[in-house]
């Protein structure tokens, strides 16, 4: 839970490119499907809008490298990324006054070390700027999981898109880790004067 992850183009294609990961279906309201998939040509997660005559729009980078999976969400999709013992994914939906896909949430689990400390799972609403924490810490001194209170604060991030998403999830980490930390703490030090 608390490596810094990098932003990086997607320099792996082999691993993730093995996955016919593709779907189909009208994120811009115009009854005519569209298309998201992963492009081994260019490293990148693309997405065509009927509405803009099935022009490629690619993703400037996607974070870390992990199995590739997608969601139809209403008008929009989800891009879910998943490593061995944690995951993330972002949420975009079609604005219209822009023609784009917006990002929309971001969300992430950790499943933690053996003894699962840290684990847990938080999101954030981009629409409401509302961020919902569900974390775990060890208790050393008990040798038990302690299950954190939710955390609930407001997180605000800038109007984001598809083809201009750089360091957000980067930026939503390290707030998460702070916010979880910040928590940690005090439980810690109320249950163990």
């Amino acid at each position: 839970m608390f490596t810094k992850k990098f932003l990086f183009v997607l320099l792996f294609p082999s691993l993730i490119f093995a996955q016919e990961n593709r779907i189909s279906a009208d994120f811009d309201g115009d009854n005519i499907p569209d298309k998201l998939y992963l492009d081994s040509k260019i490293g990148a997660v693309v997405y065509e809008l009927s509405s803009q005559k099935f022009k490629k729009v690619a993703s400037d980078g996607i974070e870390d490298v992990g199995e590739i999976f997608f969601d139809k969400t209403k008008n929009g999709f989800k891009v879910k990324l998943n490593q061995m013992r944690a995951g993330y994914a972002y949420q975009f939906r079609y604005e219209k006054e822009t023609g784009k896909m917006r990002l929309i949430g971001m969300e992430r689990y950790e499943f933690g070390p053996a003894n699962k400390d840290g684990s847990g799972e938080s999101s954030v609403n981009l629409l409401t700027n509302n961020y919902i924490g569900e974390w775990n810490y060890f208790d050393e001194n008990k040798t038990e999981l302690v299950r954190i209170p939710s955390i609930k604060k407001k997180m605000v991030f800038p109007k984001t898109y598809f083809d201009t998403l750089k360091n957000e999830f980067s930026t939503y980490i390290d707030k998460d880790v702070s916010y979880y930390l910040a928590e940690k703490k005090r439980l810690y030090k109320d249950k163990n004067p």
